[in-house]
This record gives C-alpha cells, sequence and structure tokens, in this order.
C-alpha cells in the first residue's frame, strides 16, 4: 500500500473526501478492473465493500436488461450500479437509494458509498465488521480501529444492519426502519505505538515479541468478573466453548486444561458447526464465545442460537464495543492491544493464558494458576530472543520451498501441532496439516515420503 500511495500521489491529494480499500479477491481475479472502488455506470457513484453478495448474479442480470454495462467480474460492481437505478428509476435521493440497494443484497457486507455530488459517505454493514472513527473536524470508516488510531481513539460501532451517514457529523440508521439510531460514542485505549512496526520489518514478529506483555495484562485480569465466570461456570449444566480459526485451538488446548486442573468437562465446537448442537442448549447451558476481533460472522450467529434458547453467552474478547462484546451476557476483555498481522499470534497466547485464570480459579488454586503464567513469561522470553530467531530464521531457509509440512503432538501439543499448521498455511501457503501423534499412522503416513518435513511437538509430559 506504501507502494501504491507514493507512486499515485495520496498524499498530496487536495480533495476532502475519498474511500479505498484493500481486499481479499473473492470473485474475479486479482487485476485492475476488479480492484476497487467500483463506480456506477454514470461515474457519479463510488463503492468500496467487503464480503460476499449471495444474489449478485440476479442483480447483475435483472440491471443488464435495464441497459447497465459491467466491467469487472467481482459481485461489488453490481452495488453502486444499483444505486444509480434506484435514484434514476425511482427518483430517490441517494441516501434513500442506497437504503434500497443495501435492502435487496444477500449475504455479507460492509460498504462504503460515495457520490460526486454529495459531501458525505454512507456506511454500512450486515455480518460484517464496520466502525467509525470520530475525529477533530474528520471522520473515518474502516473495517478495524487500527485503520484511523493514528489520528483518534474515539470510535462509534455500528451494529448489525445498521447505517451510517458520514459528514462534518455522523448520523446512525437502522437500515430496515430507516429510523435513526441513538449511539455513544466510546474511546479506545489502544496504544498508537501498539499500532506500528517500530524497528519490526514485520507485524507478525512485533506481535510474537509482544506475547510476554500480553500474558502479564492477561495475569491481571479484572480479577471479580473472572472468578464471577469460574463460577457460573461450576454451575452450569453443559458448557459450550465456540471459536473459528486460531481461538478455536486455544479453546481446544484449553478443555485439556479443564480436564486436568479442574476435572470439568466442556465440548469444544467450531462456530459454523455449533448450531447443529442446538438441540441441546437451554436456559441452564452455558457459552463462552471467543473471538479477537468480535465480529467472526460464525461465533456471532452461534451466540445468537444459544441466545435463541436462552442459554447464557460469555465472551473474551479483544476489542471493547464489538458486536460479540455488546451483545454477550458477560465480557472479559484480553486487552492485547490491536492485532494488525493477519495471523493471530499474540491473541492466541493471550485467550489461552485467560481461559488457564479461569480453569485454576474453578479449581480453587488461581495463585498457582498466576505462578505457572509469570513461569511462562521467562520462556516466552527465551523464545522471542534474537539467538532464537536466528535459529528458527535458519530452520525456516530449509523449509521454504517444500510442498507440504506435516505437525503431530500428543495431549496439550496436539491443538499446539493444529495452530501450527494453520500459522504456516497462513503465512507461506504451503500445504501443511496438524495430527494427533497416534493418528499420522491412519492414511497420512503414505504421504510422507523421503524429504517431507515433519514437526514434532513435545513436552515433558509427551
Amino acid at each position: 500500500m506504501e507502494d501504491v500511495s507514493e507512486r499515485l500521489g495520496f498524499l498530496n491529494s487536495t480533495g476532502k473526501i475519498g474511500i479505498g480499500h484493500t481486499r481479499w479477491s473473492t470473485h474475479g481475479r486479482v487485476t485492475k478492473e476488479n480492484a476497487h472502488p467500483h463506480l456506477s455506470n454514470d461515474g457519479k457513484i463510488a463503492v468500496v465493500h467487503n464480503g460476499i453478495i449471495e444474489n449478485y448474479m440476479e442483480l447483475k442480470s435483472f440491471l443488464e436488461t435495464e441497459g447497465f454495462k459491467f466491467y469487472s467480474k467481482t459481485d461489488s460492481e453490481i452495488i453502486p450500479n444499483l444505486i444509480q437505478f434506484h435514484m434514476k428509476k425511482n427518483n430517490l435521493n441517494f441516501f434513500d437509494a442506497t437504503r434500497a440497494a443495501l435492502r435487496q443484497l444477500e449475504g455479507s457486507y460492509a460498504v462504503v458509498t460515495l457520490h460526486g455530488d454529495e459531501g458525505k459517505l454512507i456506511a454500512a454493514r450486515k455480518e460484517s465488521p464496520l466502525v467509525v472513527g470520530v475525529g477533530d473536524d474528520e471522520n473515518f470508516v474502516a473495517s478495524d480501529i487500527p485503520a484511523f488510531l493514528d489520528y483518534t481513539k474515539n470510535v462509534l460501532f455500528l451494529s448489525e444492519k445498521e447505517f451510517a451517514i458520514v459528514g462534518k457529523n455522523v448520523e446512525i440508521f437502522n437500515l430496515d426502519s430507516g429510523l435513526r439510531v441513538e449511539r455513544k460514542i466510546d474511546s479506545i485505549d489502544w496504544d498508537m505505538n501498539q499500532a506500528e512496526k517500530g524497528n519490526f520489518d514485520h507485524f507478525m514478529l512485533k506481535e510474537i515479541s509482544e506475547q510476554a506483555e500480553t500474558i502479564k495484562k492477561a495475569i491481571y485480569q479484572d480479577k471479580e468478573i473472572l472468578f464471577e465466570i469460574a463460577e457460573a461456570m461450576k454451575n452450569a449444566s453443559g458448557i459450550f466453548f465456540v471459536a473459528c480459526g486460531t481461538s478455536f485451538h486455544a479453546c481446544l488446548s484449553a478443555s485439556y486444561i479443564l480436564s486436568d486442573v479442574a476435572k470439568m468437562h466442556v465440548n469444544v465446537v467450531l462456530g459454523s458447526e455449533f448450531p447443529n448442537y442446538k438441540s441441546f442448549l437451554n436456559n441452564k447451558t452455558m457459552v463462552i464465545a471467543v473471538s479477537q476481533s468480535g465480529e467472526t460472522a460464525d461465533v456471532l450467529n452461534s451466540m445468537r442460537v444459544a441466545k435463541s434458547k436462552g442459554s447464557k453467552v460469555i465472551s473474551i474478547v479483544n476489542v471493547m464495543g464489538s458486536t460479540l462484546a455488546r451483545e454477550s451476557d458477560k465480557i472479559l476483555l484480553q486487552h492485547a492491544g490491536p492485532d494488525i498481522s493477519v495471523l493471530s499470534t499474540k491473541s492466541y497466547t493471550s485467550q489461552l493464558a485467560i481461559l488457564t485464570l479461569i480453569t485454576y480459579a474453578i479449581a480453587n488454586k488461581f495463585e498457582d494458576g498466576k505462578a505457572k503464567l509469570k513461569d511462562l513469561i521467562n520462556y516466552i522470553y527465551y523464545l522471542t530472543a534474537a539467538s532464537t530467531r536466528g535459529h528458527v530464521k535458519n530452520l525456516a531457509e530449509k523449509l521454504k520451498n517444500k510442498d507440504h509440512i506435516y505437525t503431530i503432538g500428543r495431549g496439550l501439543q496436539y491443538p499446539t501441532a493444529l495452530e501450527a499448521a494453520l500459522k504456516i498455511k497462513e503465512v507461506s501457503y504451503i500445504h501443511a496439516e496438524g495430527f494427533a501423534g497416534g493418528e499420522l499412522k491412519h492414511g497420512t503416513i503414505a504421504l510422507v515420503e523421503e524429504g517431507t518435513p515433519c514437526i514434532v511437538f513435545t513436552s515433558n509430559e509427551t
């Protein structure tokens, strides 16, 4: 992005309003034609969009019968043209036409629209995160807070199916009813230094090195809330940990610790699969939802399924004011600071540290749990030291050109193996799979040939 900004001279612009977006390609190849923003046929309406419009082919076909032409392979391009259609065909103003167009969309979206004749943005969300930053004589819209943290720490969180008119002031409305919504401004306590790379080449390296600090913050959680959660878990009739990706692996690790230390059984379920368990939910069930962003769609859906059955929902989340934080019955904030890297590292260990503390609180061994985590910090300092980084870099040189990598572990090292495989896939695009140590021989061993790396996680216990 810095290269693009320099080449196009973004910082020399004299304009007072603008939109831009860097997006993973969900429709169409990575081409200039598919890049955002997308324009309406009359060139007056620009849109950026994150998410997936499930009925875009149907809407595209309709617009083509109305004479509209399309120049990209994206689902996003239908949005500005649908707004133009409503403005011209139905004689609606930009505000009403945008609302009408958005209500036709099926799927998920965070959308920001701009009209050349208007000095305002319209921002809307459905199942995708969107937040407004409120500054001094300037306002911002982004999918995550760090995008504007250098300019303001005051934020307005949009709830599901809400949209905001962002100009000199910010007004929020319900997408279905069109009625105005009152929303207080929240202040984020993140430090801008946390959202900058500093002396590190990459945010991932910076966030790996921050883990000692984030675990310290996890240790000194709000003890009263933590003990309330521990007591509620003791009295619950059925407990589900619900999460996705990295957070799921943190929950899986925590389930092993709960079994060993607190002699307690919990169900660990992927957010996308949790609705299949709804028949087991009632008003005595507890659901602990874990999400760094608090905006993971499958986790939010799981929370709403649980609440529809009368279950109590407690969330462990890093972003205050996120949808998960607002809609849960009780929250425990990670205080891990902004996660900039695509790969979650410090958030993973922060979540696991918090879940470990809850476990030891349930077992009436809270101080023992704190002591173990304090010892862990010393190991993290060692693992993130320059000498260790150098050793890991040499190892990475040997692995970077491999097509397949397998990771295995037993006991607590099994979730670690799963998480390691996920990280390898996310950062290097190398195929990697994690297995329980005893499962490699069931089929997968046939794929391991001479030269295939297999990373084994072990401990004093396994």
